[in-house]
């Protein structure tokens, strides 16, 4: 009885504890479920960021080629405008010279005429080289705007990439803290149930036996009863016998003292009677 009642104190003490662990686990299962959770859904968003941050870039990255493009096509016009100015900057000295030398009134206004022309064609020039130089200058600052853009979209993709592996580790971290805690929770459930189960079956032969040992109780309490019931009935018996022959043997010594003070009457009678 008392190695059940020990039993009992220690699966009770075990089903707590096991009941504090498992509640433990699950605070921790939880915890580390949420973890899991918000760096799976970081690492998502992180991937979009990336993904939208490169878009970002490859947009940039066309609209640079196209302004380089675009730099290199004006660089190759004002180059030809160069050339072209050069070379009718050329012809006109050689009108002015023929100019000079001409003789007839024809040479004069034909070297003038194709003078005016090339002056026309000069000054063209300057205007389409001042413009395409405005255009470069713009197309420049352009191309320095793309270029620090596009340096700056860099170094955000690799900034976002370096906390890809962070984010990565704590997902795996976090997942293998969930199957562990998921493991634990189960076998602190299985202990708690099995502890209560074993309690149960404990109590159930403590009560059985507690109940035997109260109907054992019982029959000997009714047999003590009885036993103290006879006893009296027997000692009340012995009284009575006592009484009974204290009663008897008084009748006896009574009637012996009656018989000896009869006898002794007599013998008085008749020792007078023999003096007389």
């Amino acid at each position: 009885m008392a190695s059940l009642h020990r039993k009992a104190s220690q699966l009770q003490k075990q089903k707590l504890e096991a009941g504090k662990q498992k509640k433990r686990g699950e605070r921790e299962f939880l915890k580390a479920q949420s973890i899991e959770k918000k760096s799976t859904s970081g690492l998502a968003s992180l991937q979009r960021r990336i993904e939208s941050t490169r878009e970002q870039l490859g947009g940039v990255s066309n609209v640079l080629t196209q302004r380089l493009a675009q730099q290199e096509s004006i660089q190759r016009l004002i180059a030809a405008a160069d050339v072209r100015l050069n070379h009718e900057k050329e012809a006109k000295e050689q009108t002015e010279q023929e100019l000079e030398y001409s003789t007839s009134e024809e040479e004069k206004q034909h070297a003038q005429d194709r003078l005016r022309t090339i002056s026309d064609r000069i000054n063209e020039l300057i205007e389409e080289l001042k413009q395409r130089k405005k255009m470069t200058i713009k197309v420049t600052s352009a191309i320095e705007d793309y270029q620090k853009s596009k340096s700056r979209i860099s170094t955000k993709i690799q900034n976002q990439t370096r906390s890809k592996p962070t984010l990565q580790k704590l997902i795996k971290k976090s997942k293998n803290a969930t199957s562990r805690f998921a493991k634990q929770v189960a076998s602190k459930t299985k202990q708690e149930q099995s502890a209560k189960q074993n309690l149960t079956k404990i109590n159930k032969k403590l009560s059985e036996l507690a109940k035997k040992r109260s109907s054992k109780g019982v029959s000997k309490k009714k047999k003590i009863k009885t036993k103290i019931k006879s006893k009296k009935k027997k000692l009340k018996a012995k009284a009575k016998k006592k009484i009974k022959t204290k009663r008897k043997t008084s009748k006896k010594i009574r009637r012996k003292n009656k018989k000896r003070t009869k006898k002794a009457k007599q013998k008085k009678r008749s020792k007078s009677r023999r003096r007389k």
